[in-house]
C-alpha cells in the first residue's frame, strides 16, 4: 500500500515512522520541515511515559521544575511540578522525528501539495512538480489543513485560538510563566528553551485583534522583566484548533481511504491549547487502525478515548478564563498545597478534566460554599 502524508510535523512524522516500519510505502510531503512552530513547546511526563522513544530526545529539551501563575488582579503563586516539564524547540523536535521517519524508510518529498483528488479507490496528489497516485491519504497539515478543507469541514473561527508572540534570545531560570488576562478566553505564557524563550499570548478568534494581543504581551513583558523587550526577538503568529463541545461532537476525522491527525484533526486541549501529546496519540491510533485494515476504528477509538476528555475541557473554557475564577484559583493555590498540586497535575496532563470537580472537592471540601461551585456546576 502506498500512503501519502501531507505535513511533516509531529503527527505526520510519527505516523510515517510507524507505517514505514510496517512495510508500507510512505510519501511524506512538506516543503519546509523541520520548522520552528509558534507554541510553548512543553512536553510533560505523559509524553515520555506513553512514547518511550522520546527519551532519546530528552537531553535536547530545557527542563523546568516550577510554574509561576499570575491572576488578572496581579496576585501570583509558584507551583512546583511533580516531574520536570521539558520544553522543546519545535524545530529540534521536528528534526528528531523527521530523521526517525527517514530511518524507518519514509520518503520525504519537499513539495507543496496544491490539490488532492479522488482517483479510483485512491487519490491523486498534485504538486507543482507533478502528480502521484496513492492508496491512502493522511492530512497532518495543521489547523489550516488543505486535506481537511477537501474532505471534512474547515474549522470555523469559534473553534480556533489566535496565538501571537516572540522568540526571544537568551536564557531564563527553570520556571515557566502562565498569566491570565481580563477580557480574553486565553492566557499569556513564557516558556524557557535552550538558547531562547517563547513568550506569547492566545485568545479565541474574534475576541481581540492580533495587534491588541501583542499590546497586552508587550505590557506584561515590560512589567515582568523589562530586559526582555531589549533583547533580539522575532515575532510569530498562528492559529490553534480549540474546538467547542459542539465542534468536537460534529468533528469528522476519517473516511474510507483518508484520515486527519494532529492539529488537522482538531484534537487539541481547548483550555491549554496543548497539542503535542494529542499529535502523537492521534498519529499512533491512526497508524494502528490502518495497519489492521480497519480505518473506521480510528475515529471510533478517538471518540472513546480522547474526545470525552476534550469535550469536558471545552465545557470549562468560559468558566476557567473568567477573571473571578482564575483570580480565585491563583489565590487558593497560594494558600493551599493541595490546590497547587492539583493545578500542577492539570497543566502537566496528569489530572483529567472529567474528574476535576471530584478532585477539587477532595482538596477543598468547602468548595460547595464557594462561588467557584457555580462556575464548575458543583451542586
Amino acid at each position: 500500500m502506498r500512503v501519502a502524508i501531507v505535513g511533516a510535523g509531529i503527527a505526520g512524522c510519527h505516523a510515517a515512522a510507524l507505517l514505514a516500519r510496517e512495510g508500507l510505502e510512505v510519501l511524506l510531503y512538506d516543503p519546509m520541515a523541520p520548522w520552528e512552530k509558534p507554541c510553548g513547546g512543553g512536553m510533560t511526563f505523559r509524553n515520555f511515559r506513553d512514547f518511550p522513544f522520546l527519551d532519546d530526545f530528552r537531553a535536547d529539551c530545557f527542563p523546568v521544575t516550577r510554574m509561576r501563575m499570575e491572576a488578572p488582579d496581579g496576585a501570583s503563586c509558584v507551583i512546583p511540578f511533580p516531574e520536570p516539564v521539558h520544553i522543546a524547540s519545535r524545530r529540534s523536535l521536528g528534526m528528531f522525528l523527521f530523521q526517525r521517519a527517514e530511518r524507518a524508510g519514509t520518503r520525504l518529498l519537499r513539495q507543496r501539495v496544491i490539490g488532492v483528488k479522488p482517483e479510483g479507490k485512491g487519490w491523486r496528489i498534485e504538486t507543482r512538480e507533478g502528480e502521484t497516485e496513492v492508496d491512502f491519504l493522511i492530512g497532518a497539515d495543521g489547523v489550516n489543513s488543505l486535506v481537511r478543507s477537501r474532505l471534512s469541514v474547515r474549522l470555523p473561527g469559534k473553534d480556533s485560538t489566535l496565538a501571537v508572540g516572540y522568540w526571544i534570545e537568551g536564557g531564563m531560570e527553570e520556571e515557566l510563566v502562565i498569566a491570565f488576562q481580563e477580557g480574553i478566553s486565553g492566557y499569556l505564557w513564557i516558556f524557557p528553551r535552550k538558547g531562547h524563550l517563547s513568550a506569547g499570548i492566545g485568545a479565541r478568534v474574534g475576541e481581540v485583534s492580533g495587534r491588541e494581543l501583542f499590546a497586552l504581551l508587550d505590557r506584561f513583558l515590560s512589567r515582568f522583566d523589562s530586559s526582555l523587550m531589549k533583547k533580539p526577538r522575532k515575532a510569530y503568529g498562528a492559529l490553534i484548533p480549540t474546538l467547542t463541545r459542539e465542534g468536537l461532537k460534529a468533528n469528522r476525522i476519517c473516511g474510507e481511504n483518508w484520515a486527519l491527525i494532529g492539529d488537522a484533526s482538531g484534537l487539541v486541549d481547548p483550555v491549554t491549547g496543548e497539542g503535542i501529546y494529542y499529535a502523537f496519540r492521534s498519529a499512533g491510533l491512526c497508524a494502528e487502525a490502518l495497519r489492521k485494515g480497519k480505518i473506521g476504528a480510528y475515529e471510533k477509538i478517538c471518540r472513546k478515548r480522547i474526545v470525552p476528555e476534550l469535550r469536558q475541557a471545552a465545557s470549562y473554557v468560559r468558566a476557567f478564563f473568567d477573571p473571578r475564577v482564575s483570580s480565585r484559583l491563583v489565590h487558593l493555590a497560594g494558600e493551599k498545597a493541595g490546590i497547587r498540586e492539583l493545578l500542577a497535575k492539570l497543566i502537566a496532563g496528569e489530572q483529567g478534566y472529567r474528574s476535576l470537580k471530584a478532585e477539587l472537592l477532595k482538596v477543598f471540601p468547602s468548595l460547595y460554599r464557594d462561588f467557584l461551585a457555580r462556575m464548575f456546576q458543583i451542586e
